[in-house]
């Protein structure tokens, strides 16, 4: 077994970074982050497409096996070297199962891993920015429901686009590498609306409902701390505000980075 040696916080800076950095005609991905209120109002709002949809990412971490004694090539699952993503099993798979609760109304949600085996790959791909290239991204609607405090993994190797979720053993068809990113983005053009106040504000009411429904079925207290985040009243503020506050939410309670992919704004 081959750990690439860097943290999810690592690799999804650099997968974000380098998306920002795409030179798609006519395309641009903007990351929504928690720490937007410390950048600067008009840098930040004038890289905002015109017309947007929204994707939702948790980075994950993926493990190389190629040895004969691998589980899934002992067992013959697979004849050959593969990758294994874990799920994080803290109280009973709770993060997965929010995360396949927010993927019933919001297709574009995924688990993004890399599919690369050592840092010096990793450092590669980065400075010849084909990291995005180098990744795979699982959908969650794909994803089996999980109700138990198992360790769970989700497997794939490098080149294939399906993917197997254990301990079922379920095999799935579809997941995207990263050099098919950009026609997924493409591929979501008749979804895409205009950035404005309205669509902000849609966002985070969406959001907010989400998280109140997840909390009274698991009936769990809601820390004072997360209470704050959830008393705020999108009218009364700016397009810039609620989406900081959307990405907040998103990032305390599923884990997740929100990207906006659309139109490029002009020049």
């Amino acid at each position: 077994m081959v750990a690439i040696g860097i943290s999810e916080f690592t690799f999804g800076f650099a997968f974000l970074y380098e998306q920002t950095r795409q030179n798609w005609p006519d395309l641009v991905a903007v990351p929504v982050l928690p720490s937007l209120q410390q950048e600067a109002d008009d840098a930040w709002d004038a890289h905002l497409p015109l017309a947007a949809d929204d994707f939702y990412y948790q980075f994950k971490l993926s493990e190389y096996l190629y040895r004969p004694n691998a589980k899934y090539i002992e067992d013959q699952t697979y004849n050959d070297s593969y990758y294994r993503m874990g799920l994080h099993k803290r109280d009973n798979n709770r993060q997965h199962r929010r995360l396949k609760l927010h993927a019933q109304t919001h297709p574009n949600t995924f688990y993004v891993a890399p599919e690369m085996n050592t840092i010096e790959n990793f450092n590669n791909a980065f400075l010849n920015q084909v990291l995005t290239q180098n990744s795979r991204l699982i959908p969650l609607q794909e994803c089996d429901d999980i109700n138990n405090a198992s360790q769970h993994y989700i497997t794939y190797q490098e080149g294939v686009t399906g993917w197997i979720q254990h301990s079922e053993g379920k095999r799935h068809d579809r997941s995207f590498r990263g050099k098919d990113l950009e026609g997924l983005y493409r591929g979501r053009r008749g979804s895409w609306r205009h950035v404005d106040e309205n669509f902000s504000t849609e966002l985070f009411e969406v959001t907010s409902r989400e998280i109140r429904t997840l909390v009274q079925e698991e009936e769990r207290e809601v820390r004072f701390p997360q209470v704050a985040l959830l008393q705020f009243d999108p009218r009364q503020h700016t397009r810039r505000a609620t989406l900081n506050r959307t990405s907040q939410l998103l990032s305390v309670f599923f884990g997740l980075t929100l990207l906006l992919v659309g139109e490029r704004p002009p020049a």
